[in-house]
């Protein structure tokens, strides 16, 4: 430092902590999922080995038997039938769990948010925006159609299961094994979608409370929860970034949380 010289204060600028989703109202969402799923499995299961057991595969020496309905397309129309009746059911049930955990979300989400930036030296009231309002009827729209996407993907496979046991004549127990191993896949997108959209919905409220509020950047945060973690999101780790156009990660701009299952966070930086 030159003699009778002051060296000048470089001031730091004030970061929040990062506020990440709520894992109890993530796990809310997801027992509601699992129940409805639940209660499908249970169902199709039932009224499946009934057909089954009624209309079972005909045997070869039973080639010549009277033509009527074969036993497949009987019970297709079982098939068909339960169906129509649970996808009407997510249908109808999807806008009631993803408004709800939408909106809870986005409250915690809020209430984190504030808190983080009040220990962070500002305190500040939140106003319902325009600009949430759009972000949080986003998230519940995209949140609607995966839940649709459920009974649909299932029934794809369980319908595929049921005639395969047809065409090569497999006894009951054989066929419901069979309809009983797709259950997990089913479960495990419901564990998915919870993870994903809660991050998601997250990373979509925070944006938006920043933008409203002035803050203009902020600093990318790696969560170190997953167990294969993407290498340029631990790369990306303090990174600093303009919140409305992302951070630039091996050539695209993305928000934390926007990717699947990506869990990064971010701390904002205070406009002053």
């Amino acid at each position: 430092m030159p003699v009778g010289g002051s060296q000048e204060m470089i001031k730091k600028p004030r970061i929040a902590r990062a506020v990440f989703p709520n894992q109890g109202v993530r796990a809310q969402y997801r027992r509601r999922m699992m129940c409805l799923i639940d209660d499908m499995a249970a169902s199709f299961e039932y009224w499946l080995r009934a057909a089954y057991r009624k209309f079972p595969p005909r045997v070869a020496e039973a080639a010549e038997q009277a033509q009527d309905e074969a036993p497949s397309g009987r019970i297709q129309r079982t098939m068909d039938e339960l169906a129509r009746r649970w996808i009407a059911r997510f249908e109808e049930s999807a806008p009631k769990i993803s408004e709800a955990y939408a909106k809870s979300l986005a409250n915690h989400s809020d209430n984190s948010f504030r808190a983080a930036l009040k220990d962070a030296g500002w305190a500040t009231e939140f106003k319902m925006t325009p600009v949430m309002t759009d972000a949080l009827n986003a998230a519940i729209e995209e949140n609607i159609g995966l839940i649709k996407s459920i009974p649909r993907k299932y029934l794809d496979q369980v319908q595929g299961a049921v005639m395969r046991s047809y065409s090569v004549g497999r006894d009951l127990e054989t066929m419901v094994k069979e309809i009983k191993a797709i259950y997990p896949k089913a479960a495990h997108k419901a564990v998915l979608i919870a993870r994903d959209q809660s991050n998601k919905v997250n990373a979509a409220i925070n944006r938006a409370r920043s933008l409203d509020l002035g803050i203009t950047e902020a600093i990318w945060l790696h969560s170190h929860a997953g167990k294969e973690p993407r290498p340029d999101h631990v790369a990306a780790n303090g990174k600093r970034f303009k919140i409305a156009e992302g951070c630039l990660i091996s050539g695209e701009k993305i928000m934390p949380g926007e990717k699947i299952n990506c869990r990064c966070g971010s701390r904002v930086v205070l406009p002053f």
